[in-house]
């Protein structure tokens, strides 16, 4: 998203699916480890049905998150333990999905996003002796 674009100034069920879209189209772009978990897992299309019901369980989640809606009904911690992970890709993810939060949102909204990913990464990374 260009950095001239208006930003949101608040947190909606819409905006929150633009940035689980958003972040990953920029995670697919990359060459790295995080992308080629992805792509190993989900396929590299994101109009697959694959990725359109993980887009769908990530915005349930971030709603979850963000807005307290209750439409979420996975374990995120669980869905992550058979994947091959470590500590860099979790500090790759986070600086792309910051740079995501910070490119659409306004500051003090994107803290929201921030924080908790910050949290999310580091409990995945504790339980998951990383």
């Amino acid at each position: 998203m260009d950095e001239n674009k208006i930003k949101f100034t608040t947190i909606t069920n819409e905006n929150i699916k633009i940035m689980v879209v958003e972040f990953y189209t920029t995670i697919l772009k990359e060459d790295n480890d995080v992308a080629k978990v992805f792509s190993d897992k989900l396929g590299a299309d994101l109009e697959s049905d694959h990725w359109k019901e993980h887009i769908d369980t990530l915005t349930k989640f971030w709603s979850m998150i963000a807005l307290g809606d209750t439409n979420y009904m996975g374990n995120p911690m669980m869905a992550h333990f058979n994947l091959p992970l470590n500590r860099d890709m979790f500090g790759s993810w986070l600086v792309m999905f910051f740079n995501v939060i910070d490119s659409l949102y306004e500051p003090h909204l994107g803290q929201v996003f921030k924080v908790r990913a910050e949290d999310i990464a580091n409990n995945f990374m504790r339980n998951m002796r990383l």
